[in-house]
């Protein structure tokens, strides 16, 4: 049979087809649980070759090691049912295979291949998408969904998400005003594209436009904050927004309703952590509000330190600022003897990268501020290696300022501070974090 898309899949059933479309709306719209509604499906049709593909594609983008053994079982029960996949999703197995292995760059490359053949293959272009991201792979984040855009239209189910695709990208690549179009004709499609809403807040926060954010994120609310798995994101960039106004109580009040974490999903921990980070260095008063985020870390360090640098890193920002030095010390320790032992991609990331940055935060810890500002400024301009957006990556640049202040390195503050300027007028953080220092 065809999907909608025209791309084949390996089913006569409509009710499959159909269950898997529900399942892929879902993916790409942050609504929904794609996994629970694939076990169903694959409960009653345990033969279904592309669910038990996407299902690892699912899990595995996830960046969290506990999903790693069910996106290897996925992979497997796939592969024994490759003799009746047809050639789309035999392609597509490669390349979840070099995914689940840890091979990202090869993974990154597979989808492409996909997408030659198959450019309207909405779970191999969503996939690469993530997987660009989480590489800080920016070019791809851009070009990927650009060399297959041509092929759709509005008439495409889904265009919306690969035109809010393509706009983060161009955002990424600093192509603001493409990016801001892009994203806002993505919203004229959808509404409530919670990805396309991402991008064109990313392009307000690059380009100093705070108070248009915030008006923009509020008077959308309705459309991404409710019943989607993605807002805890989108209500973090309405924080930022807030810093740069001052308006550190509408920051907290945020965080309160909103981002602090729940449970121990890492990518809303991750958001929690950085906006608590952000305000430590402000100098802002923001209680014990860190210490169950630091607890949650914690927890998952135990078991996953190591298997995702930009994750460690965020573990490490806990630790400093809830003066966990114990915890620090074990993932220091753990990252400089094993760190990627069982991931290939993550191997470069944690020694390029993730290591650096988390020496350097034991280093801020300690008040060795001018050993922080070393290990900072060796990764500051190859930071993006282990993911992220520009966004969530000033974090290094503002701790960087930070040290170099405590460390009394006048010339440095007043570099860091110019190039802040130059790149953001208007933006005050830079001069907050300073004078909090």
């Amino acid at each position: 049979m065809l999907d909608p898309r025209d791309t084949p899949v390996s089913t006569e059933d409509a009710g499959v087809l159909q269950a898997y479309e529900d399942a892929l709306l879902s993916f790409q719209s942050f609504v929904g649980d794609p996994v629970s509604q694939l076990n169903r499906v694959l409960q009653d049709v345990p033969d279904f070759v592309l669910g038990h593909l996407f299902r690892a594609i699912a899990f595995y983008l996830s960046s969290e090691q506990r999903f790693l053994a069910p996106a290897q079982q996925s992979l497997q029960a796939a592969e024994g049912l490759l003799a009746q996949a047809n050639h789309r999703e035999k392609l597509l197995f490669a390349a979840v295979h070099k995914l689940v292995n840890g091979q990202w760059a090869a993974a990154g490359r597979a989808l492409d291949e996909v997408l030659l053949e198959y450019p309207r293959d909405a779970l191999a272009l969503q996939a690469g998408h993530l997987l660009d991201f989480f590489r800080g792979d920016a070019a791809n984040l851009r070009n990927r969904p650009s060399r297959v855009l041509p092929e759709w239209d509005e008439g495409t189910p889904g265009y919306s998400y690969v035109l809010g695709m393509y706009a983060f990208g161009l955002e990424e690549c600093n192509q603001y005003a493409q990016a801001e179009e892009c994203g806002r004709r993505a919203l004229q499609l959808n509404r409530k594209d919670a990805w396309s809403v991402h991008a064109v807040t990313h392009v307000f926060e690059m380009q100093g436009r705070s108070r248009e954010g915030i008006t923009f994120l509020r008077e959308r609310e309705a459309d991404w904050a409710v019943q989607n798995n993605f807002a805890y994101h989108n209500w973090w960039h309405l924080g930022l927004l807030h810093l740069e106004h001052h308006e550190d109580q509408q920051v907290l009040d945020v965080f309160d309703n909103s981002i602090a974490p729940g449970g121990e999903i890492t990518l809303a921990l991750l958001d929690a952590t950085a906006m608590l980070w952000r305000l430590h260095l402000l100098g802002v008063d923001y209680g014990r509000r860190m210490q169950p985020v630091m607890e949650l870390w914690s927890e998952k360090m135990a078991r996953e330190a190591g298997y995702y640098a930009f994750n460690d890193f965020h573990a490490a920002l806990a630790f400093c600022a809830a003066d966990a030095v114990q915890d620090l010390r074990n993932l220091t320790e753990h990252l400089s003897h094993h760190a990627g032992a069982d991931n290939l991609a993550n191997v470069a990331m944690t020694r390029q990268v993730g290591l650096p940055l988390v020496l350097g935060m034991q280093a801020y810890q300690q008040g060795d501020f001018l050993t922080a500002v070393q290990h900072l400024d060796e990764v500051r301009g190859v930071a993006q290696q282990f993911g992220g957006s520009h966004a969530q990556r000033d974090i290094v640049d503002l701790t960087l300022l930070s040290a170099a202040c405590k460390a009394g390195l006048d010339k440095r503050v007043r570099s860091l501070l110019n190039e802040r300027q130059m790149n953001k007028p208007g933006g005050v953080l830079g001069q907050r974090v300073l004078a909090a220092a």
